[in-house]
């Protein structure tokens, strides 16, 4: 059985480091050889600190997916396209690194050793870095993830592809940086505050469909198709500083791009005109991006 890349399975990470990129003409030899190198460089810091429960994720756009060449894996891969009249821009890249543990400091010991290992052979276009809040909460004060599968065979069933494909144990990833106004969200009643989410703000408790807003965002991407939820795995964290920008980094991965993208269209009003209220009262898009992720073995031998 192919083995799912190492940032996609655990949860409860306390910090990440997320890079996109884009590959320097000609370089294609040398990132082949860096993707296997990153993987021994990976192996070394897991030995030398087990405590860390260090995972690393490299995904590619779909041109350069496509450059290597293997028919038939990633085929769903596509560049992102901007939703919603802008609101969702599209930011595509050609390779991602998804970096997460309970410690940033063996984090960044590993972009560090990674950026080294590619060199000359990408331009980097983002880093961010980002860290886990109090009580698994966002920065505007709900909890993030509740959705969320928690069992290690439901976050491979959900979050990579099926054992009877050919690109088994790979996934498909959305990257995506959202700006807060945490100001202006401030002004904002509680009571509207939890409609827009869907959510009670202290407990957490779902509202009853009867009573949910279709615009929440809950009502926006809690979808279903003939009776199945479109169920994705997040790895999502806040980011930022305090006096400066600050918001949520994005990522989800799935088996499946369809699921992915459903709720990006009914978020951004690509299904029924209806937008997502927490663009209206609290966030922006200002990147976006999907990416393949292959197995591990694919990508020690690409």
């Amino acid at each position: 059985m192919n083995q799912p890349q190492s940032a996609i399975i655990p949860e409860n990470s306390k910090a990440a480091v997320f890079i996109e990129a884009d590959i320097v003409p000609g370089s294609l030899g040398r990132i082949k050889t860096a993707c296997a190198q990153s993987l021994e460089a990976l192996a070394g810091l897991q030995a030398q600190y087990p405590d860390a429960v260090l995972g690393l994720t490299i995904a590619f756009g779909s041109e350069a997916w496509a450059a290597f060449g293997h028919a038939g894996e990633g085929s769903e891969i596509k560049p992102f396209r901007a939703l919603g009249n802008g609101l969702a821009p599209a930011t595509q890249h050609d390779i991602m690194f998804h970096i997460q543990s309970l410690r940033p400091d063996v984090n960044f010991t590993l972009a560090m050793a990674l950026l080294e290992i590619f060199g000359g052979s990408i331009k980097v276009a983002d880093e961010t870095h980002g860290f886990r809040w109090i009580e698994n909460r966002g920065l505007e004060g709900f909890v993030d993830g509740t959705e969320n599968p928690h069992e290690t065979d439901d976050i491979r069933r959900i979050g990579t592809i099926a054992a009877d494909k050919p690109d088994a144990g790979g996934s498909y990833v959305l990257l995506q940086k959202y700006r807060h106004d945490l100001k202006k969200w401030n002004q904002v009643p509680l009571a509207d505050q939890e409609a827009a989410v869907g959510r009670t703000k202290q407990s957490d408790e779902e509202f009853s469909k009867d009573v949910r807003l279709p615009d929440s965002h809950l009502g926006r991407v809690n979808l279903k198709e003939n009776g199945t939820g479109l169920k994705i795995v997040r790895r999502s964290l806040p980011y930022g500083t305090a006096s400066g920008e600050h918001g949520l980094m994005f990522i989800a991965y799935c088996g499946t791009l369809h699921n992915i993208e459903a709720q990006l269209l009914s978020m951004f009003g690509e299904t029924d005109g209806k937008t997502d209220l927490l663009l209206k009262h609290v966030t922006a898009a200002v990147s976006g991006a999907y990416y393949y992720a292959p197995p591990v073995e694919r990508l020690a031998q690409l």
